[in-house]
């Protein structure tokens, strides 16, 4: 028997700051307890643009340059993440 009147499941969820997906959850009825920040390493986290040079080389996209971009590449990185167990009601 758990002491706590509202016990969290061990099953949890995880997102980036600013996700719509706890509010969603919650529309839905689930009962989220937000645990903690966290830390995850993401695959896509860090985005490069390039652009064609005038000698046929790809040169980093300055921001807010009109230039196209010819080459988009993706790093993984740490992001921070919000954290939310469910609740056992």
């Amino acid at each position: 028997m758990f002491s706590d009147p509202s016990p969290l499941c061990p099953a949890a969820s995880t997102c980036l700051p600013g996700s719509s997906l706890p509010g969603e959850q919650q529309a839905r009825g689930y009962d989220l307890v937000a645990t903690g920040d966290g830390e995850r390493i993401v695959p896509t986290a860090i985005t490069e643009q390039f652009c064609m040079g005038a000698d046929g080389q790809l040169e980093p996209l300055i921001s807010g340059s009109t230039r196209p971009v010819v080459q988009t590449v993706t790093h993984a990185g740490i992001v921070k993440v919000m954290r939310f167990a469910f609740g056992m009601t």
